[in-house]
């Protein structure tokens, strides 16, 4: 055998047996190298902080605490999309100068939050949630910032679920009914809505959905300010992708900072982004003991499946868009590379991480890792099939440390109760 697959300096099989003292009982885990997740930071901040523009970390993609105060110590703001990522983000020590809320489905107990605690600015998906955090502003007797979010009709390549801007998406308004709430706003006395939110997909490898959005965002700018409401604030969320396949194709940061402070220096507008994955998700590894290899022989052909203690519930990412994650043994034995297909334990057909994965010889006890998990793996995860969450640990200046402790079976009956109502 080789020497071990490792992250940061840290074997994965010697990780697994340190989480091991703790819990005895592990058999997968998550693994974030916290200073790779502060170095990226620290890029995305100089190439764009120097344009001008402002950058914060959307919590959807991870919301390990440990992540977010590295995000906060870095420099970077947080977004929010509901209010427990709201608390989560003041858990974590960010103030309102430092948050936004995004997302759609604005409630009445989101909007009272920030109207509470503060924000620099909240989204709003359609007119009548304007109404609603005018009613919690009044309420509350604060101004709040609003940028109204906008569907521009911007098709992105990939998978649907992840296209946000293209006209059948659930998100956002017609441009034409922005620009009719942006000339009516001063029926919102307590909102002050000179913002623009656009956002039009995720994954983004090629920078030319985004210089679309910039452009259109311009445009719809210009467009209001002719009639007499001049905006302020445009945020373009996120959506800069990674590799999943090989690792080796790069979203151009630097290229696309600088082009964006052009458009932020000919609007004389404020610019935000939010990215979530491109910050995280080369910073995870997911981590699995194989419990069985399995082969099965029809017809003159063997099909050989790797089935991991990792399921879908942990991460669901392949099952739901189609994502590829690299399969790659902790610690690879001797022996021909065969295709197999890397499997869950849980009841579900469409539990594979990967099909034709090429992977040497492997037996019960060996460790696989699946690659690039660290953005929307543990953020999405489950207990479905009765399986508890998975622990999450992190690695800070080479020391390992427990950021999130695993569910346990007696775990999941927590919520059970018996309340007349």
């Amino acid at each position: 055998m080789t020497d071990a697959y490792s992250v940061a300096g840290v074997a994965l099989d010697d990780a697994l047996a340190a989480l091991r003292r703790h819990d005895p009982s592990a058999r997968a885990f998550w693994l974030y190298d916290l200073d790779g997740f502060r170095a990226r930071a620290a890029r995305l901040l100089g190439a764009f902080g120097s344009q001008g523009v402002h950058v914060a970390y959307a919590l959807k993609a991870n919301g390990c605490g440990a992540l977010v105060r590295a995000a906060r110590e870095t420099g970077l703001d947080a977004d929010a999309g509901s209010l427990g990522e709201l608390e989560l983000a003041a858990a974590c020590g960010y103030d309102a100068a430092h948050l936004t809320l995004s997302g759609n489905g604005r409630t009445r107990e989101e909007a009272a939050w920030v109207c509470a605690h503060g924000a620099a600015a909240v989204s709003a998906d359609h007119v009548g949630e304007l109404d609603l955090l005018e009613s919690a502003a009044a309420a509350a007797g604060v101004t709040l910032r609003v940028a109204l979010r906008v569907n521009p009709g911007i098709a992105t390549p990939g998978h649907k679920y992840v296209a946000t801007g293209g006209h059948d998406a659930k998100f956002g308004v017609s441009a034409e009914e922005a620009l009719a709430a942006w000339e009516g706003r001063a029926r919102w006395s307590h909102l002050r809505v000179d913002g623009l939110h656009l956002h039009v997909g995720s994954q983004l490898l090629d920078t030319a959905p985004l210089e679309a959005a910039a452009r259109a965002a311009r445009e719809l700018a210009d467009a209001s300010r002719a009639r007499g409401a001049a905006l302020g604030l445009v945020n373009l969320g996120g959506g800069f992708g990674v590799d999943y396949d090989e690792g080796t194709r790069e979203f151009p940061v630097e290229a696309w900072a600088a082009r964006l402070g052009e458009h932020a220096r000919a609007s004389g507008l404020d610019w935000r982004i939010e990215p979530g994955r491109w910050l995280v998700a080369p910073v995870g590894t997911l981590v699995a003991e194989v419990l069985w290899e399995k082969r099965r022989a029809e017809d003159g052909t063997v099909h050989r499946f790797v089935v991991l203690a990792a399921g879908m519930n942990d991460l669901l990412r392949p099952a739901l868009y189609g994502a590829r994650h690299r399969a790659v043994p902790v610690r690879p034995r001797e022996g021909e590379r065969t295709a197999a297909a890397v499997v869950g334990p849980v009841c579900e057909s469409g539990d594979t991480f990967e099909e034709g994965a090429l992977l040497p010889p492997l037996t019960s006890g060996d460790l696989v890792a699946l690659l690039d998990a660290g953005a929307y793996g543990a953020a999405m995860s489950s207990q479905y099939n009765g399986r508890g969450r998975l622990a999450e640990l992190v690695i800070d200046g080479g020391a390992l440390k427990l950021a999130r402790r695993a569910e346990r079976p007696a775990d999941l009956r927590l919520r059970d109760c018996d309340v007349r109502l």
